[in-house]
């Protein structure tokens, strides 16, 4: 069996450090991760090195022999940028057109990119598959298109072929809350440190919760795809509900009392989006996604055993 180079950049992340325990799983698989801090955070069995995305020799060395890039790095969240749109600009989208350019140059058979699934579309009432209109409204999920934008300009230009995973609202083992991103686990969180949670505005906001097991396991299949193709994936559930709904869930799951705060919206928060997970499926046959009663219960005890 050919051995195959697969690079996490991210790999400190959430989504990033699940994704390495699950490629580690293919004895196939030599992953080699890179990140922006000092060291990995987690996985320190693997090698690790920081990344400096502007730093164009230093990437042409430490990529040059590597097959499939995961890229799944990210200086901002929605909130974060909606008073400050400049640093997409600066934090995100300028550093990775450099790193595309510079990756471009190389051998690489594959980008693997997260992007948002949530801000790319803007507020739905139907159902969005992955060529429906695009229409975001923050500086993230502008960003976030615009690099989609660019990864097409790169594989017509230098056939740098990519999949993108549009991925929905993730939740599971290891989220770190303080970053302001998943709401499930910081409800779950919030319910055990403090016994109460706050919603942002009424409750009525419909989104998509996607288990982490279930999306690290899907994005490994990109890696076994055909490399010639590029693709764009709805990375999403079948469970899509409102804030409101997803509570009564958690109440039914954690079986404890918890008061529900309600406050003032968020600008940056998407009102409602509808997802198509059809062609991922499609592309996944047989793929059956975890029910959100047992990843939330999962999630809960996972964190239970670390807060208590």
């Amino acid at each position: 069996m050919d051995v195959r180079k697969i690079a996490i950049i991210g790999s400190n992340g959430f989504i990033g450090s699940n994704l390495a325990k699950k490629l580690q799983e293919s004895k196939g698989n030599e992953v080699i991760l890179f990140g922006r801090s000092e060291k990995a955070v987690s996985n320190s069995n693997l090698p690790y090195k920081k990344i400096d995305l502007l730093n164009t020799a230093e990437i042409a060395q430490d990529f040059r022999d590597i097959d499939f890039i995961y890229f799944l790095a990210s200086e901002t969240i929605p909130a974060t940028s909606w008073n400050n749109p400049t640093l997409e600009i600066t934090n995100n989208l300028l550093p990775f057109i450099v790193f595309l350019e510079t990756i471009s140059q190389l051998n690489i058979k594959k980008i693997i990119f997260v992007s948002s699934a949530g801000t790319i579309y803007g507020p739905t009432n139907l159902q969005v598959d992955e060529d429906s209109v695009k229409n975001p409204f923050s500086p993230y999920g502008i960003t976030k298109l615009t690099m989609e934008y660019y990864l097409n300009y790169f594989d017509i230009r230098s056939h740098l072929h990519y999949d993108i995973y549009r991925v929905s609202n993730v939740y599971g083992e290891g989220q770190n809350i303080s970053k302001g991103l998943g709401i499930i686990n910081t409800f779950l969180e919030k319910i055990i440190t403090e016994h109460r949670i706050q919603i942002f505005g009424n409750g009525d906001n419909i989104r998509n919760y996607l288990y982490v097991q279930d999306l690290v396991a899907l994005m490994t299949h990109s890696v076994d795809a055909d490399t010639e193709i590029s693709n764009i994936f709805n990375a999403s559930s079948n469970d899509t509900l409102s804030i409101n709904q997803l509570v009564t869930i958690i109440k039914d799951v954690v079986q404890t009392d918890f008061k529900i705060e309600y406050t003032a919206t968020r600008q940056s928060d998407n009102s409602a989006i509808y997802l198509s997970n059809s062609k991922l499926l499609t592309n996944n046959p047989g793929f059956v996604f975890t029910s959100i009663d047992e990843g939330i219960k999962k999630t809960y005890n996972h964190i239970q055993q670390i807060l208590l």
